[in-house]
C-alpha cells in the first residue's frame, strides 16, 4: 500500500465529501473507488481502439 498526498481545490473536496457520505465510504476509498472506475473506462476504451 502507498500513502499519498494531494492538492485538491476545496470546492472538490467539499463535493467529494458529499458523495462519501451519501454512499457510505471513507473520502479515501471513494477516491480509491473513483481512481480504479476511471482506470477499467480507460482500459476498456484503448483496447476498442
Amino acid at each position: 500500500m502507498i500513502n499519498s498526498q494531494i492538492r485538491i481545490s476545496e470546492e472538490l473536496w467539499d463535493k467529494l465529501k458529499e458523495i462519501s457520505e451519501q454512499e457510505e465510504r471513507s473520502i479515501n476509498a471513494q477516491m480509491v473507488y473513483i481512481l480504479k472506475i476511471y482506470i477499467e473506462e480507460y482500459e476498456k476504451n484503448k483496447e476498442n481502439k
